[in-house]
């Protein structure tokens, strides 16, 4: 009859006193509890039983402990790739965005042209509304501009996140631009051309806005016409020479302009042709920036282009064209050696080895593109001035 072991030597794993001892299934057993098992009558073979058994209960513990813990490991990371790719997403969106905001034929529909009520109303802004209609762009009618005759414009742009001394607040949704028209009529400002205080008035308007000022000034055409053909008989002011003066001096005095219309419609195709200038500034300037930093005039050099899609279509094309265009060759030549070599850098690797150029110098050319008819070679001369181009290591070689 087997003698059942106490409870407490199933779940018994603390240290005693004694020294431990290697177990069969590669568990510790204390020699304490050995030595009390022993004399209570129970087998090394049942001890070790137990021991494994308490083993596997605490695995059991700790692999019931690490499972939770995996799953919100895993769910952590999970979330933090979503996150991840929804702030690329919005990141992509909002660039896009961007681009939108400054691309030609995007840009207008994000212009606002500010104006005074009096401006707006004023008989000769009659034609504004329909020509800025058509271009896109919108009027925004304020009050809060520094002079009625002055004309402005913003670009909505997309709200944003700015950090200011410790502050997160949005960004306002519009973008002032440094821009500005003073429109007044010759009428208007013949007391500041007599006064000879027009360049010193634009002046104030300038610091008051902001902005580069342009004037603009309407009617100059009906202002100087003869007497006997005006509706009204009142008497000139100033004559063409007085304008012509006081404009000499506005554009040397104060860095501003000047820009004479006679009719609402010319009046109102310039603010047109203002506002499109504004709009496309950003994307002009950055691509501007673009070709000066290259090493040559890309405008310049954009005769017989190849263009190139996405895909990579077109660029077999530049290679042959760059062959053809070379001193001795033809557009047959240039298939020829294209259809052997594929790409510049092949017909390099080509021309490092020691018979290149005799391989290179017997390559067959038809001489129609038409079958059976009769080839001839590119020939040494060609050859070698290839073999020059693609290996000589002196930029200023001559190749004669």
């Amino acid at each position: 009859m087997r003698h059942t072991p106490p409870l407490e030597y199933k779940t018994r794993l603390r240290d005693t006193e004694g020294k431990k001892q290697e177990g069969r299934g590669g568990f510790v057993v204390w020699s304490a509890d050995c030595r009390c098992a022993e004399s209570e009558g129970i087998g090394a073979r049942h001890i070790e039983t137990i021991f494994r058994a308490a083993h596997r209960e605490s695995n059991d513990e700790c692999l019931t402990e690490e499972k939770p813990r995996k799953k919100l490991n895993a769910t952590l990371t999970r979330e933090n790739k979503t996150q991840k790719l929804a702030e690329e997403k919005a990141a992509k969106q909002h660039f896009k965005e961007m681009n939108k905001i400054y691309k030609p034929g995007e840009c207008m529909k994000y212009m606002s042209i500010d104006l005074h009520p009096t401006l707006s109303d004023a008989w000769y802004m009659a034609d504004l509304s329909r020509e800025i209609s058509s271009s896109g762009a919108k009027i925004t009618k304020t009050s809060s501009l520094c002079d009625p005759a002055l004309l402005m414009w913003s670009r909505v742009v997309p709200p944003k996140l700015t950090s200011n001394d410790g502050q997160v607040k949005l960004a306002p949704l519009k973008e002032s631009c440094k821009c500005a028209l003073y429109i007044s009529t010759l009428e208007e400002i013949a007391e500041h051309i007599i006064n000879h205080s027009l360049a010193q008035h634009i002046m104030q308007i300038c610091e008051l806005s902001g902005c580069k000022v342009t004037l603009v000034i309407f009617g100059v055409k009906e202002y100087f016409k003869p007497e006997g053909r005006k509706k009204n008989g009142n008497k000139k002011c100033i004559t063409e020479i007085d304008l012509e003066m006081a404009i000499t001096d506005l554009i040397v005095t104060s860095d501003a302009d000047a820009v004479c219309v006679n009719t609402p419609n010319q009046l109102a195709l310039l603010i047109v042709q203002y506002t499109k200038a504004i709009a496309e500034e950003p994307y002009k300037k950055s691509k501007r920036l673009c070709e000066e930093n290259a090493e040559f005039y890309m405008k310049g050099d954009n005769k017989k282009c190849v263009p190139i899609d996405k895909d990579g279509n077109g660029v077999a094309r530049v290679w042959q064209q760059m062959i053809a265009i070379l001193p001795l060759s033809s557009l047959e030549i240039s298939r020829a050696i294209c259809g052997q070599y594929k790409s510049p850098l092949a017909l390099y690797d080509a021309l490092q080895s020691p018979n290149g150029v005799n391989e290179l110098a017997d390559i067959g050319v038809a001489r129609a593109a038409v079958p059976g008819s009769l080839t001839r070679r590119v020939g040494p001369e060609f050859a070698r001035k290839l073999h020059m181009l693609f290996t000589a290591e002196d930029g200023n070689v001559l190749l004669e």
